[in-house]
């Protein structure tokens, strides 16, 4: 009763569908854009287009099934709500790890994005340059942002968020067309010069994987309907985030490979152009929207995480502003807030991490569990069970299921291609970069 009461007032908040659409894309598109020019220089322009393509419509396509579904059982407040609904417990299990697991792994990530930015644009001499005090000094800012409590509260956040992606892309551009780097290789329409190599082909992969990982709506699309007094419209939502992100690919992207050539980087501030040297201008500004963008993507991750701690712990919880109630909803997100802390500390390559926390979770929300939810409720072998609600499906159109195939075919395989880059990732060292537990005068391991 308390969950259904909840999702009625959710409901009535009246979330509009373009603030809906701003806090889609800005989930994911502060550190994307950093890294859309990769994705061009390694996959090749023609290749790298095809994949932001196929790859974002796929993604829509997904949402737009949990969307139906989730108009279908509005009370399914979560991800795992809905396999609840269908596949009954093994589907909420299978929902709440795939989607709750990649909130949790990339908390600590966020934090790391945050505090290299916050380096990026403060040079402190007390932390002679490294990066775990950073973390420290950005954890208690993040922290508090937990107490948002609901995406709906997150709206004006999404669209400072939003304006910072432009200000990165517009930088982005003007460095291109003011610096030149030398000894320009030209890229390819598909791959890159490097392709006949180990290190070529990983790094083609990688460079797809971040069309992945740039665009996720359904990591949000349950939640977000719940927020919205009319959650057909999402469906605007989901196709104004889309075109927002394959714009950010394509006119950032594109531009940069074209001006500097295949051998970009990601981020695009590790491309060994004058552009991003140590107090640079333009490479100062760029910290600081990347700041304010990843700042916001953290609060965006941890704001559904802790209201499914919150949930799970207190289902009776007072959701008040009260002095009392900003204490116990503290509490409830200490413990994700910690563990982000830690691993943050303590793993030595998080990168490695994300890759491989892309590669078990991402194709799996915005595709593969959507299109397998969607094919299993229609063929009607979850009606007859307890959890359906008694609701019988229409009978599922040509159309829907080659859709729904389609999706479930693209989702796999991006996950093939992002874990093969991941496991590429870890075999070269060159790919993998430097690893190290602590930092300064305290390093504890390092290799």
């Amino acid at each position: 009763m308390a969950e259904k009461k909840e999702a009625s007032v959710d409901a009535g908040r009246g979330l509009g569908w373009q603030q809906a659409g701003f806090i889609m894309f800005s989930f994911a598109a502060p550190s994307a854009c950093t890294g859309v020019a990769y994705t061009f220089g390694m996959s090749g322009m023609a290749g790298g287009t095809i994949a932001c393509l196929v790859v974002t419509a796929a993604s829509i396509g997904g949402s737009v099934l949990l969307l139906s579904m989730r108009m279908q059982f509005p009370n399914c407040l979560t991800l795992g709500d809905l396999g609840f609904v269908v596949l009954g417990q093994p589907g909420r299990h299978w929902g709440n790890v795939i989607q709750l697991g990649n909130f949790v792994l990339f908390l600590p990530v966020a934090l790391l994005l945050c505090a290299t930015a916050l380096e990026g644009v403060v040079d402190i001499p007390a932390f002679q340059g490294c990066s775990d005090y950073y973390i420290l000094t950005v954890a208690a800012f993040c922290f508090a942002t937990t107490q948002l409590r609901t995406l709906k509260n997150t709206q004006a956040l999404a669209l400072v968020s939003l304006v910072a992606v432009f200000c990165m892309s517009v930088l982005q551009i003007v460095a291109a067309f003011q610096y030149s780097v030398e000894q320009k290789v030209p890229a390819r329409w598909f791959g890159n010069p490097k392709i006949n190599t180990r290190e070529g082909v990983v790094e083609a992969m990688l460079g797809a994987t971040t069309t992945v990982w740039a665009y996720v709506p359904a990591f949000l699309t349950v939640e977000l309907a719940g927020c919205m007094a009319r959650p057909s419209e999402l469906r605007k939502s989901l196709a104004l985030s889309g075109v927002l992100n394959v714009a950010v690919f394509l006119v950032v992207g594109l531009p940069v490979v074209a001006r500097w050539g295949y051998d970009v980087s990601d981020p695009i501030t590790l491309t060994k152009v004058a552009a991003w040297g140590e107090g640079a201008a333009l490479s100062k500004a760029l910290s600081a929207c990347l700041l304010v963008g990843n700042l916001v993507s953290y609060t965006l991750d941890s704001v559904p995480l802790g209201r499914f701690c919150q949930r799970s712990w207190a289902p009776e919880f007072a959701d008040t502003w009260s002095l009392a109630s900003v204490g116990r909803y503290a509490l409830y997100t200490l413990p994700t807030w910690l563990f982000a802390l830690f691993v943050s500390l303590a793993v030595p390559n998080l990168f490695v991490l994300l890759a491989f926390t892309t590669a078990l979770t991402v194709p799996w929300v915005t595709q593969i569990y959507p299109a397998v939810l969607f094919l299993a409720l229609h063929s009607g072998a979850c009606c007859s069970l307890p959890h359906s609600q008694g609701q019988k499906s229409a009978k599922m159109r040509p159309a829907a299921k080659f859709g729904a195939v389609a999706i479930l075919a693209v989702g796999c395989v991006s996950f093939v291609v992002c874990f093969a880059a991941a496991i590429g990732k870890v075999a070269l060292q060159d790919l993998r970069g430097p690893s190290q537990i602590g930092c300064g005068a305290w390093i504890i391991w390092s290799s």
